[in-house]
Parts: C-alpha cells; sequence; structure tokens
C-alpha cells in the first residue's frame, strides 16, 4: 500500500510542478487554476466533477 501511496504523492507533485511552471511562465495578468477541494486534483476549466475522485467540490484560483 506504501508504494500505491507513494506513486500518488509523485504523480500529485508532478502536477503542482507544471501548474507553478505554467502560472509563472504566462505573461497575461490574471492565471486560474482549477481544483478538486478533495483530492487536489487539478481539472480542465468547467469541469463540475473530479475525475478521480467524484467530488463536485471544484474551487477556483486566480493568481494576479
Amino acid at each position: 500500500m506504501n508504494g500505491q501511496n507513494n506513486s500518488r504523492s509523485m504523480s500529485a507533485g508532478t502536477m503542482m510542478r507544471s501548474a507553478v511552471k505554467s502560472v509563472l511562465s504566462r505573461t497575461d495578468e490574471v492565471t486560474t487554476i482549477e481544483e478538486c477541494r478533495r483530492c487536489g486534483k487539478t481539472v480542465e476549466s468547467r469541469q463540475t466533477v473530479c475525475p478521480v475522485c467524484d467530488c463536485d467540490d471544484i474551487v477556483e484560483y486566480r493568481i494576479q
């Protein structure tokens, strides 16, 4: 079970690094990131349900 948790953490870390890189490399003034409140998965814009855990509590962060 630890191997499964480690692989899940690594993919979440990789996804977070990708999100941060995309935010830092953008030239527009506002960046929006949408993610699931339950599992933290970054979701595509306008998704209403998380594809990982089926939670419908999606939060939107706007970074300026």
